[in-house]
């Protein structure tokens, strides 16, 4: 175990990597796929082309993803929750 940079404030330190949480506005969908396309591994579409999920909680390692993709949907489909 490490002890170098772990007190919260320590010099040099980065807050530990937080999820997030997606809620999607499926009526607002288009079905563009830009989400799809710029975060596949968040963000998942139907059969038909449209998002496919509502509430997705999404881990740190995702989380830079999830943002690009929520950024990207020309219809502010998206939203994403910081916790």
């Amino acid at each position: 175990m490490s002890t170098l940079d772990e007190t919260p404030g320590a010099s040099g330190t980065q807050a530990p990597a937080k999820g997030v949480r997606v809620k999607t506005h499926p009526a607002l969908c288009n079905g563009m796929g830009n989400c799809h396309r710029f975060a596949p591994d968040v963000y998942h579409l139907d059969e038909d082309g449209y998002i496919g999920l509502h509430l997705l909680d999404v881990p740190p390692e995702l989380a830079d993803q999830a943002r690009l993709g929520a950024k990207v949907c020309p219809e502010g489909a998206i939203t994403i929750i910081e916790y």
